[in-house]
C-alpha cells in the first residue's frame, strides 16, 4: 500500500503564496473605498483653504497677520489674505484689503481684525464672510457676497455684532486706547463700539441705522442711537481717507497718525504719513464696489 503524502503547508519563504479567502478580500475592497471617501471629502477643503481670500490693496506702515497655522508674516502690497489670519497693524500703520467678492476692509492704526470664515464662490447659499473685530477701528464696503445675501456677512466685536443691509460702513471698539486723536482736539470718549453708517443699512445689536446714522454700543452690549455723529469716527483722518489712500509700498516713516497743528479733520497728509507709491503713482483710483458717492481721484 501506498504511504499517504504529507498535507501542503505554506511557509514565508515559499514562492507563492496562498490566495487570500473572501473575507480578506471583502476587506481590502472596504478598505480601499472609505479611503477614497475621504479624499473625495478632505481634498476640495484643501483646495479651498488654499485660495486667498483676498489681497492687500494698499498699505502702510508695519502691518502683520498670523496664519491659521500660527506663522506670522508681514503683509505687503498685493499679498494675499487667508480665511483664517489675524491681521494687526501697528500704532502708524493702515491698510486696505480688497477680498474676491470684490469687497473692501480698511483697517486704521492700533486695530486687530480676524477672517473668521470667507468663503466665494457664486453659490449665494454656500457662500459668507465673517469678521471679528478685536480692537482698533475700520472701514468696509459690501462686496458681492453681502449684495446676494445680506445675513452671510457679519463682523464680531467685542460688545455688538454688525450686520449688513447693502453698505460702507465704519466702527471703532474703544476699551481705553482712543487717545490717539486727543493732538487734534478729540477727548478720549467712553469705552464700547462706535458706529457709523455712510450708505445702505446697518443693524447693530436689535438696532437699526440707516445712511448718515451714528450708534454707540455700551461695554454692558446695549446699543442706542446717537445724536450727533461721534468725534472719534468723523474726525479721524485715517478713516476718512480709507477709500482714497494710495496703493502703497514701503515703510511708514514713523510721522504721527494726526493731521497738523489748525488743519481740518481728514484733509493734508491723513497724519501726516509719507506714503510711496507703486506702479499706480499718477492714475486714478477706483475702489471696487465702493458706494455711489465715492469718486476715483488724481493721486499727486
Amino acid at each position: 500500500m501506498a504511504a499517504a503524502l504529507p498535507a501542503k503547508t505554506w511557509c514565508a519563504n515559499d514562492e507563492k503564496q496562498p490566495p487570500p479567502s473572501t473575507l480578506q478580500r471583502l476587506f481590502r475592497l472596504n478598505l480601499i473605498i472609505f479611503i477614497l471617501v475621504l479624499l473625495s471629502i478632505s481634498f476640495p477643503r484643501m483646495v479651498q483653504a488654499a485660495q486667498p481670500a483676498g489681497k492687500v490693496d494698499a498699505v502702510v506702515g508695519q502691518v502683520t497677520v498670523a496664519g491659521a497655522d500660527g506663522a506670522i508674516r508681514t503683509l505687503d502690497k498685493d499679498a494675499p489674505i487667508f480665511s483664517g489670519d489675524i491681521i494687526s497693524t501697528g500704532p502708524n500703520s493702515r491698510v486696505r484689503i480688497v477680498f474676491s467678492d470684490e469687497g473692501m476692509i480698511f483697517l486704521r492704526p492700533s486695530t486687530r481684525f480676524v477672517i473668521d470664515s470667507y468663503k466665494h464662490t457664486g453659490n449665494s447659499q454656500q457662500d459668507e464672510s465673517k469678521f471679528s473685530l478685536v480692537r482698533g477701528g475700520f472701514r468696509s464696503v459690501t462686496g458681492a457676497i453681502g449684495q446676494a445675501n445680506k445675513d452671510k456677512v457679519k463682523i464680531e466685536t467685542p460688545v455688538a455684532t454688525i450686520g449688513i443691509r447693502g453698505t460702507d460702513h465704519e466702527g471703532r471698539f474703544c476699551a481705553g486706547d482712543c487717545l490717539d486723536l486727543t493732538n487734534i482736539g478729540v477727548s478720549a470718549p467712553a469705552d464700547g463700539l462706535y458706529t457709523g453708517t455712510n450708505v445702505g443699512h446697518t443693524q447693530v445689536g436689535a438696532q437699526q441705522f440707516g445712511p448718515g446714522q451714528y450708534g454707540f454700543t455700551s461695554p454692558a452690549k446695549v446699543t442706542v442711537r446717537l445724536p450727533e455723529p461721534p468725534p472719534i469716527l468723523i474726525a479721524d483722518p485715517s478713516i476718512k481717507g480709507a477709500l482714497t489712500m494710495k496703493p502703497t509700498e514701503g515703510k511708514d516713516k514713523g510721522a504721527p497718525t494726526s493731521g497738523k497743528q489748525g488743519e481740518k479733520p481728514g484733509q493734508g497728509s491723513q497724519g501726516g504719513q509719507t506714503e510711496q507709491t507703486g506702479p499706480s503713482e499718477g492714475k486714478g483710483i477706483e475702489i471696487p464696489a465702493k458706494p455711489p458717492s465715492t469718486q476715483a481721484v488724481q493721486c499727486n
